[in-house]
């Protein structure tokens, strides 16, 4: 039975292949390689999350593998905890922001001009804060400012700057598409023994009475 979800890359082989990905596009960067930036590309996209599903147990399957999970020990629902935050798993969501920063600087020390990636960086600093220092409850119950928080940050460098506008529209969209992914879901953590998963699910109460009862069942 396929479930309303897709699971994180937040431990594991699949946060292992993230931070490769992003470190090969790094390194690409600074060899100037088409090849090694693909290389790259392709780890990251390795390492997304497709769906779940239940086949004989918990099934967390991504973009080229999967992984079965064995008897669950607790399942949460962080987007109903008042403290529900995504500080635990501050390693892996900051992973991309760091990368994305440390390739802006690269491009800087390429020629590229301060002022048009200033206003990415000021976007992406922003975006990432506010997912791991607030709860996701806080969030969705604030959906419209959570969306515009990050955005009204960089919008007065890019009106001094008009000609940062283009690249900016596509940062804000690509930003604003996966706030909303995030928001407009639940968080569910899955705790096996000393590991946790983190899933983002359409209906979390759904969802977690069909993993309670699968983890019955096994």
């Amino acid at each position: 039975m396929k479930l309303d979800c897709f699971p994180f890359p937040s431990a594991g082989k699949p946060l292992v292949l993230r931070a490769v990905g992003w470190l090969l596009i790094v390194v690409s960067l600074l060899a100037r390689s088409g090849s090694v930036f693909l290389a790259g590309v392709a780890f990251v996209i390795a390492s997304t999350g497709r769906d779940v599903v239940i086949d004989g147990g918990l099934v967390l399957r991504y973009a080229l593998f999967k992984i079965r999970v064995p008897d669950i020990d607790e399942i949460l629902c962080l987007s109903e905890l008042e403290r529900g935050r995504l500080v635990r798993w501050a390693t892996p969501l900051i992973l991309e922001p760091f990368f994305l920063v440390l390739s802006l600087l690269i491009l800087l020390m390429r020629g590229a001009e301060v002022s048009i990636l200033l206003p990415a960086l000021l976007y992406w600093i922003a975006l990432y804060s506010e997912i791991i220092l607030f709860p996701l409850k806080v969030l969705k119950e604030r959906f419209g400012l959570s969306v515009l928080g990050p955005l009204l940050v960089s919008l007065p460098f890019v009106l001094v700057n008009r000609e940062a506008l283009p690249a900016m529209l596509f940062v804000w969209g690509t930003g604003t598409l996966s706030l909303m992914n995030l928001l407009l879901r639940d968080g569910i953590v899955i705790r096996v023994g000393r590991r946790s998963y983190l899933l983002l699910c359409g209906d979390s109460r759904k969802l977690m009475g069909v993993l309670a009862n699968a983890s019955q069942d096994d």
